[in-house]
């Protein structure tokens, strides 16, 4: 073998293929990619370490009926997402054989167990257990889960193609979108009326771990796109392009379900529809794809301080800036603990 076939043959050995199988643990072939798992690690909270008394206060009279009916159906949207699609991550490992990537997706996997635990937890403290159970029977909520069902229809696909197709679905438009207007009025109430400060922080903890979720999704579509650029062509754009549009659509839906009682004053429907086209469009551009919508920028400045406060810092950094210092604790702290 001249010298020349040999070195071709050794580097085509040595491309990276994340779908090819590697038993060994090391050398890592994407160790870029295990800061995601010292990310998670950094954020680790549960909900046991935030106080709630207050915020059952807020919301049973500290707040108008229209805002009690806005918080009541943000917290419902929210859970039904945290509980229906909580085995993507763990499962990843089965498709991208990597350690690194079963590492990622494990650690992923007992995140989102977290975020179920803490939100059937303030269903449970405010009254919502009832109305969570009739929730599927709601055609605006059904509309979400058949996208989302959509972004996940290829999860246990066979094909390698239709697979990575799952994974920029659901990191795209589930992790980085579909929650966010729903954590983004949550936030409001604590911005603007000093209200549900215990809930708060626990959204603004399960925001930033979702959005290192997405994040990871679309490093990996990336990494994909570089390895089997054929996969990535005129038709798959159209293709999710059309179901940003769909997306958009029944999250749209969701927000005017969410104020079907009454619009809040310090944060109109039309600033969060603007929010969410704006996190759409970031998550096409941010794997190559054009925007799909306009936007309006003083709309979009009116929503500005959630980006700069919530998922402002990059990966590990998220953790860094909280609303709250606290120590790990499994028990939350009242005055009467302290006096």
């Amino acid at each position: 073998m001249s010298a020349n076939v040999y070195n071709v043959t050794w580097a085509s050995e040595r491309k990276r293929d994340l779908f090819k199988k590697r038993i060994n643990l090391k050398p890592y072939e994407y160790p870029e990619l295990l800061e995601y798992v010292d990310a998670i690690r950094h954020s680790y909270w549960i909900h046991t370490e935030f106080n709630f008394t207050s915020d059952i206060q807020d919301f049973k009279v500290g707040i108008t009926e229209s805002e009690r009916n806005a918080i009541r159906n943000t917290l419902l949207a929210i859970s039904q997402i945290e509980v229906a699609v909580k085995t993507f991550w763990g499962n990843m490992y089965e498709k991208i054989p990597k350690p690194e990537i079963g590492a990622i997706g494990a650690t992923f996997a007992e995140s989102e167990v977290r975020h179920h635990d803490a939100y059937s937890h303030l269903l449970a403290i405010l009254g919502l257990n009832e109305d969570f159970k009739k929730l599927l029977s709601n055609p605006v909520i059904m509309e979400r889960v058949n996208y989302l069902e959509t972004a996940l229809r290829n999860a246990r696909s066979e094909d390698k193609k239709e697979y990575t197709q799952s994974v920029l679905l659901f990191s795209l438009f589930v992790e980085h979108v579909s929650l966010f207007s729903q954590f983004l009025i949550i936030m409001a109430f604590n911005k603007h009326r000093d209200k549900l400060k215990g809930i708060s922080n626990v959204v603004e903890a399960t925001s930033k771990e979702e959005q290192i979720h997405g994040n990871f999704g679309i490093e990996l579509i990336r990494i994909i796109q570089h390895e089997h650029p054929d996969w990535f062509g005129q038709s798959h754009e159209h293709v999710v392009r059309a179901l940003c549009i769909k997306a958009f659509q029944a999250e749209s839906r969701i927000i005017d379900w969410i104020f079907e009682a009454g619009e809040l004053e310090f944060l109109p429907k039309c600033v969060i529809n603007e929010f969410v086209k704006n996190r759409l469009n970031n998550s096409l551009k941010s794997i190559g794809i054009q925007p799909v919508f306009d936007i309006n920028a003083s709309l979009i400045k009116q929503s500005e301080w959630f980006d700069d406060e919530i998922i402002g810092t990059k990966h590990g950094d998220f953790f860094v800036k909280r609303s709250i210092n606290y120590n790990k604790r499994s028990k939350s702290v009242t005055s009467s603990d302290l006096f």
